[in-house]
């Protein structure tokens, strides 16, 4: 009678643990990564944002790894305090220069490869 018991136990906890794990693949918002990363220097009257894309052909070799690569020519709409301060391309250090006067400019948003990106 005894093992029977311990037998349904063992039963129960295996069934719930299989069960109780499951994959969803249905999420309710679907993200995807930012084509570029952004470096952004605060100098007190102007902001500067560069913008690089990841070169990742060299991550399983230890001596080259994965190397940021500028991005130029890049359309960059500004924003601070919810308000568009217009739209910049980036040089050919895949920079661009936002001075300002009054709030900070702390959203940054565009196009790249087909893939829309916002950073805050």
């Amino acid at each position: 009678m005894k093992t029977i018991f311990r037998s349904t136990i063992i039963l129960a906890i295996v069934a719930a643990a299989a069960f109780a794990c499951s994959e969803e693949s249905d999420l309710a918002i679907k993200r995807v990564v930012a084509p570029v990363v952004m470096e952004k220097d605060n100098s007190g009257t102007e902001v500067t944002a560069t913008f690089f894309e990841l070169d990742k052909s060299g991550l399983m070799d230890h001596t080259v790894g994965i190397d940021s690569i500028p991005v130029p020519n890049l359309a960059i709409e500004v924003f601070a305090g919810g308000t568009s301060k217009g739209v910049f391309t980036t040089d050919a250090d895949g920079s661009i220069v936002v001075a300002y006067t009054g709030a900070v400019p702390n959203e940054f948003a565009g196009t790249y490869k087909g893939i829309a990106f916002r950073f805050k």
